[in-house]
C-alpha cells in the first residue's frame, strides 16, 4: 500500500521544521520564512489560520526542505 502524506497545521509543520534545525527569519503577511543556513535550505510556510495546509503544499514543504518521509508520511 502507498504511504500517504500526514495532514497538518502550518503550526505542525513549523515544529517538524524546527525539530530538523530551521529558524524562522522573517515573515510576510501570512508566509513565514523558514531557513537552515548550514544546509543552506530555505522554505516558506503559509499560515491559514488553523486550517490544515492543502498535502501538495505540504509535500513541497518537506521535499524541499529534505525532511525525511518517515516523518510527514504514514
Amino acid at each position: 500500500m502507498a504511504s500517504r502524506i500526514i495532514r497538518m497545521t502550518a503550526r505542525e509543520a513549523e515544529s517538524v521544521l524546527r525539530r530538523h534545525g530551521f529558524v524562522l527569519v522573517s515573515q510576510k503577511g501570512s508566509h513565514r520564512k523558514w531557513r537552515h543556513e548550514e544546509r543552506g535550505l530555505q522554505v516558506i510556510v503559509p499560515e491559514h489560520r488553523g486550517r490544515q495546509l492543502p498535502l501538495g503544499t505540504l509535500r513541497n514543504i518537506f521535499i524541499n526542505a529534505r525532511v525525511p518521509e518517515d516523518e510527514w508520511k504514514t
